[in-house]
């Protein structure tokens, strides 16, 4: 078992660990009850780890490239074609009709 990524964003820890179990790397998250504290003190956040440690490399450029990726998402808002609901720029699937936005910028629709 490995640290891989400790904070206090139980968000941002579930999303990590979504995109690293999809990949195949089995994970879980310690001190994840423990995230209610009021002090952050950094040796009780929640991290997440991997179970086995030869995932460790691979788990660590999974996660920088989804970092790249967000980081150049358009951030401006598009409009679904589909059915005319605003959406935020990083949206790949319409929040209201579940229409594929990518695929409308591709098209052009």
């Amino acid at each position: 078992m490995k640290e891989l990524f400790r904070e206090r964003n139980q968000v941002a820890l579930s999303r990590y660990q979504s995109l690293l179990e999809a990949a195949g790397i089995p994970t879980f998250i310690r001190n994840e009850n423990l995230s209610q504290l009021e002090a952050p003190i950094p040796a009780f956040m929640p991290v997440l780890c991997v179970v086995n440690d030869e995932d460790l490399e691979k788990a660590v450029a999974l996660i920088r490239e989804n970092q790249q990726e967000a980081a150049e998402a358009p951030v401006a808002e598009r409009k679904c074609a589909a059915c005319g609901e605003m959406n935020p720029g990083s949206f790949e699937i319409c929040w209201n009709c579940g229409a594929d936005l990518a695929a409308q910028d591709l098209t052009g629709v």
